[in-house]
């Protein structure tokens, strides 16, 4: 039974922290947050054919942004109105994003994106308020529109020597030619150094499409050589179920490297679902704990933790929606608990 949500209100400790209120068609219509239980802000949403509103209010009820959306026949966005700042947007046959400009209050551009899309690659081009191009990414992607490569040039902000290209950097000077252009297309004065390559990332995936190597190149400026150099990276390892089993991530800092290993095991049911779930990170043990109703929707939840005692159960209606939280800490003979609740009100 599919339900739309009327109202969702917060309590910690019997104190409320937010009342969101929903139309219909499951659209926020009015969203108030509070501080010791008194309202701070107040932000009311409307929404009329291809245009939508929002309004925050402080605590005095006085105005204190104002926001507008635009939107064209496809539903995307055509124009923003965010406070002082207005964005204009243009899309191709295709609806792919195109360009994106940026006025200020006086209606002057301050800077602008254009996107361009060349076979499996996205280039993104980010112009100043003169028209200068000043940052460029090119992103290449795979078949499922995933990221296999993303490289970020960037102006730099000192001078440099020299523009020749360097052994095995062929392909980065051919494409920072760009620079060597305004947004116009006219021809101006710059030069290009590998000073302009400021990182690269590099991704790959298993058969699952699941995300299992993400690594970070940045260029070294302080090598007599130009070369990129490994910074970091993240690594997931699944097992023939999908399920995420290690988590390995680490980063090549100045004098010193940040490393993080997680490894994860599970407890299944007769059906394949996940009803224990434990993680280790060496320093700290989590297990959590999963329960379902008959119609196989999550009714609670349980996370302990073994550095110290942390105990989180989760409550969850016949809709799925969080309806308690509660969390008991106990570290080094100092005991707290904190309860939220969420009282839900459908149409």
């Amino acid at each position: 039974m599919s339900v739309k949500i009327k109202s969702h209100k917060t309590i910690k400790n019997t104190i409320v922290q937010q009342i969101e209120c929903y139309n219909a068609e499951g659209k926020i219509v009015r969203d108030e947050k509070y501080e010791e239980g008194i309202v701070v802000s107040v932000e009311i949403y409307r929404y009329e054919y291809q245009y939508s509103l929002m309004e925050r209010f402080n605590s005095e009820g006085i105005l204190r942004r104002r926001d507008e959306t635009w939107y064209n026949e496809n539903n995307k966005i055509e124009k923003e109105k965010l406070g002082f700042e207005t964005y204009y947007y243009q899309y191709g046959e295709d609806k792919r994003l195109l360009s994106m400009k940026k006025f200020d209050s006086e209606n002057n551009i301050e800077n602008s994106i254009d996107y361009s899309y060349v076979e499996d690659y996205e280039y993104r081009k980010f112009f100043n308020s003169s028209g200068i191009l000043v940052s460029l990414d090119i992103t290449k992607y795979n078949e499922a529109k995933k990221p296999l490569r993303t490289i970020y040039f960037k102006i730099p902000h000192h001078d440099f020597i020299g523009s020749d290209e360097s052994e095995g950097y062929k392909e980065f000077f051919e494409m920072m030619k760009v620079f060597g252009f305004d947004k116009n297309g006219n021809k101006v004065d710059t030069k290009i150094s590998m000073y302009f390559l400021e990182k690269e990332t590099v991704f790959e995936y298993d058969q699952f499409g699941n995300t299992i190597s993400e690594e970070r190149y940045d260029y070294d400026s302080e090598s007599l050589e130009d070369k990129l150099v490994f910074r970091g990276g993240d690594y997931s390892y699944y097992n023939e179920n999908n399920l995420l089993i290690k988590y390995h991530s680490f980063e090549i800092k100045t004098d010193w490297d940040d490393e993080l290993c997680y490894l994860y095991d599970y407890v299944l049911d007769e059906k394949g679902v996940i009803i224990e779930k434990s993680t280790d990170s060496g320093f700290n043990k989590i297990i959590e704990k999963f329960n379902y109703n008959s119609e196989g929707t999550l009714i609670s939840y349980v996370e302990n933790r073994n550095d110290g005692e942390e105990i989180k159960e989760i409550l969850y209606d016949d809709f799925g929606n969080k309806i308690s939280e509660i969390t008991e800490l106990n570290f080094d003979g100092e005991y707290e608990k904190d309860i939220k609740e969420y009282e839900i009100e459908y149409y």
